[in-house]
């Protein structure tokens, strides 16, 4: 059985996957220590485009890797918007992602203004989580209409 995905498929199956690599990136953050490289918010350092030592580059990475998610959750909303009627399970579940990005964007910046408190980066990586499940579920979802549809 061939499955044809079309344009939303592919978008919301990237901003899926853009999202899992953000978890991943922030896990290097936290990991690496580099939570603190950059201690403002949205700048770093002062800074639109900081020096890049290995401490700075990690954690900047994992907010420019921001900029990638938001177009996708972004671009996945619009999409889901413009193709199906609410409505509709797949136009629910990309609004959904997108407003938890929204409050996830927000607690990133309460991450880095309290000095990285662990109950404060452990909702963030909760709040992650969640907007994972969310464009995971998007792209799910769409892609069982379109499997029943060939």
């Amino acid at each position: 059985m061939a499955v044809r995905l079309g344009a939303f498929q592919w978008v919301s199956l990237a901003t899926a996957i853009s999202v899992y690599i953000l978890i991943v990136l922030g896990g290097i953050v936290t990991s690496t220590g580099s939570q603190l490289a950059c201690p403002d918010w949205p700048l770093c350092n002062g800074q639109m485009i900081p020096t890049l030592t290995t401490p700075v580059l990690i954690e900047y990475t994992h907010r420019l890797w921001t900029l990638v998610v938001t177009a996708l959750v972004m671009a996945t909303a619009i999409l889901a918007w413009k193709n199906y009627r609410w409505p509709n399970n797949i136009t629910k579940l990309a609004t959904l992602t997108l407003v938890l990005l929204w409050c996830q964007v927000i607690l990133g910046m309460v991450t880095v203004d309290s000095g990285g408190l662990p109950a404060v980066v452990t909702s963030h990586l909760a709040f992650a989580t969640l907007v994972f499940a969310s464009a995971l579920m998007t792209s799910a979802v769409s892609m069982m209409g379109t499997v029943r549809s060939v």
